[in-house]
């Protein structure tokens, strides 16, 4: 996992707070699953060691830990992290406005997951992204392809060091293993509709 990744994964779950008995309910599951650590180990890419971690409840899991974890245990972040919420009675297909999952909270960045649950390779994210703020200086990487419009306000988009300005209406694309940030370069929010493909 990246710095930045990292670095905002640990403020978002800031505005979780503690999460009681998490690595027990990933313990759990995972003995459900009949799956030992070396094997969540490979479907999840997270190390032994870290995951040894998790269910000892010794460190606190980024967000995208949590996302990485649930696709492997076959649930979703949200139920690793309220598994009494009514989740299970949601529509599988449809995701209301009011119902979005907060992915990532950040200064001046907030992130939801909008896809439904049915959707397993495809995750659509609502970003609203104050003036200034962005994904921070240094470029990221992770595995999959994007693609992304810009619903409202002016995007900075670098990939491999080059700059690209979007506005309103325009659309980009590009596979996630290339450098890349982004940045607010506008005097007000701007709104993305953002979908990470796993490829």
């Amino acid at each position: 996992m990246d710095e930045v990744t990292s670095r905002l994964g640990r403020r978002a779950m800031d505005d979780f707070g503690e999460l009681p008995h998490l690595g027990t309910r990933v313990r759990e599951l995972r003995q459900a699953r009949k799956m030992t650590l070396a094997d969540l180990a490979a479907a999840s890419g997270i190390s032994i060691g870290t995951l040894s971690q998790v269910e000892r409840d010794l460190v606190s899991p980024t967000v995208r830990t949590l996302f990485t974890l649930g696709d492997a245990l076959g649930v979703s972040a949200a139920w690793l992290i309220d598994p009494s919420g009514d989740e299970g009675r949601a529509d599988p297909y449809v995701v209301p406005a009011d119902r979005r999952q907060p992915f990532l909270r950040s200064e001046g960045l907030r992130k939801d997951l909008i896809s439904p649950l049915a959707s397993k390779r495809l995750k659509g994210f609502y970003l609203v992204i104050e003036a200034g703020s962005g994904s921070g200086s240094a470029p990221y990487v992770h595995k999959g392809e994007e693609i992304g419009l810009v619903m409202s306000g002016v995007l900075e988009l670098v990939i491999e060091g080059r700059s690209r300005v979007l506005r309103e209406g325009d659309c980009f694309s590009f596979p996630s293993g290339l450098p890349h940030s982004f940045l607010n370069v506008g005097t007000t929010q701007c709104v993305v509709f953002w979908v990470n493909a796993d490829i």
